[in-house]
């Protein structure tokens, strides 16, 4: 079976014993798209100029409302028999209160570095903020020529200001971008203020208006990113037939089959290997977008920007404007928190939580920002995920194909 991280099923669908995955699980798509379109066409946004700007769906930190507790949708409960986090006395949490607070390195704010979060949003109404089921923090580093982009896990615990502890995923539900920002700053000691935030079927919508991404893909990947499009594809009330794919190899997925692809956390390492699978199809993104002339870079960034929200200052566009061309030539770098070896895991509120070593992790991260850019030995770092082929332990097809194979064997014999 391929490696998982420590068998934790943290980041499982909810709604195991079904036929396809859970629609819960979406991905993010982000500004980091809307700055490369900045990039690719400097000059066309210059004469779009404000209009374009009040084209995108900017929300002002003060008008996101914040509400008292968590929506019954936010909280995904785990049985104490499906469990894998260690049961903790009120002592033994405390203790882990008080080495979080006692983290002595500084927030660093460097006007050198413009840190981003990208946010992809699972919800299935407009009623609530929805969850942070994705997140990305993407750092540019102006005096090093280097963007990174690390994947913050939904599951780990965190100090949500004005509200204690919990899951980071639950900032953004009690309080949107601005309070899961100030989340991250608090716990990372990253100055970042700055988000945008997609939800699954915009994240669809904006790569069917790209005209699709080429994407790799391995047998096993193939056959579990198929069970996403039926459940997906159930959910939109549209026709499933024209996405399936046939088997592994360079496919150019239109927007259901990537978002299905990504939100695989069944083949690889678990869900560490669905974040890498993410941040795979952000760079296929950009990789188009750098293939567009004038004209289609003008009707895509139209139709793209009302679909992606923020409280980027449109200044800051506008700077981004006049760096682009070099920002498209630094060095990329990516990495993920929690990371492996410097976290433990607990059940905490019928929940099980990621727990990082905090002062490591911290330092670890201020290094792939703000010094020598060096990135972790997360496995994912190490094989990648396009390579694998192997299915995980609890994906929900394994028992079958293995009945398959054992009764093809006993024919055969």
């Amino acid at each position: 079976m391929a490696r998982r991280y420590d068998r934790n099923p943290l980041f499982d669908d909810q709604d195991k014993g079904a036929g396809t995955p859970s629609i819960k699980k979406v991905f993010a798509i982000s500004l980091i798209v809307v700055l490369a379109v900045v990039g690719a066409g400097g000059g066309l946004i210059y004469n779009y100029g404000h209009s374009l700007f009040n084209m995108s769906n900017y929300v002002a930190d003060e008008d996101v409302q914040r509400v008292s507790e968590l929506p019954v949708e936010a909280v995904e409960t785990v049985s104490t028999e499906e469990r894998q986090g260690i049961v903790l006395d009120e002592e033994q949490l405390k203790s882990i209160h008080d080495q979080m607070k006692g983290v002595t390195v500084q927030t660093v704010s460097d006007e050198q570095v413009y840190n981003l979060l990208l946010v992809g949003v699972d919800r299935r109404d407009k009623s609530w903020n929805g969850n942070s089921d994705s997140m990305m923090l993407v750092s540019i580093n102006f005096a090093d020529s280097r963007v990174s982009v690390v994947s913050l896990m939904r599951d780990t615990y965190v100090d949500v200001p004005g509200y204690g502890y919990n899951k980071l995923n639950a900032a953004y539900a009690l309080g949107g971008g601005p309070l899961l920002t100030e989340t991250i700053t608090q716990n990372y000691k990253v100055d970042v203020s700055r988000y945008a935030a997609v939800d699954f079927e915009n994240m669809i919508d904006i790569i069917d208006i790209l005209g699709g991404v080429d994407l790799e893909m391995t047998d096993a990947e193939v056959e579990v990113a198929n069970g996403y499009m039926l459940d997906m594809c159930n959910t939109l009330n549209i026709d499933a037939s024209q996405y399936i794919l046939p088997g592994g190899g360079v496919w150019h997925c239109s927007g259901v089959q990537a978002v299905a692809y990504a939100r695989n956390r069944y083949v690889g390492n678990s869900d560490y290997a669905r974040t890498e699978r993410q941040r795979y199809v952000i760079s296929q993104i950009i990789e188009e977008i750098k293939r567009m002339d004038a004209a289609q870079l003008a009707d895509f960034v139209k139709n793209v920007l009302p679909l992606v929200t923020h409280n980027v200052e449109e200044t800051e566009i506008w700077d981004m404007v006049t760096r682009a061309p070099e920002i498209l030539g630094y060095k990329f770098v990516q990495d993920r928190i929690p990371y492996d070896g410097l976290y433990e895991v607990i059940y905490v509120n019928s929940q099980d939580m990621l727990v990082p070593q905090w002062a490591t992790t911290v330092e670890k991260l201020h290094n792939t920002i703000y010094g020598d850019g060096s990135i972790s030995a997360n496995y994912d770092n190490e094989e990648g995920v396009t390579s694998s082929n192997e299915y995980t332990s609890d994906y929900p097809g394994l028992q079958s194909n293995q009945e398959d194979k054992e009764d093809t064997a006993k024919s055969a014999g």
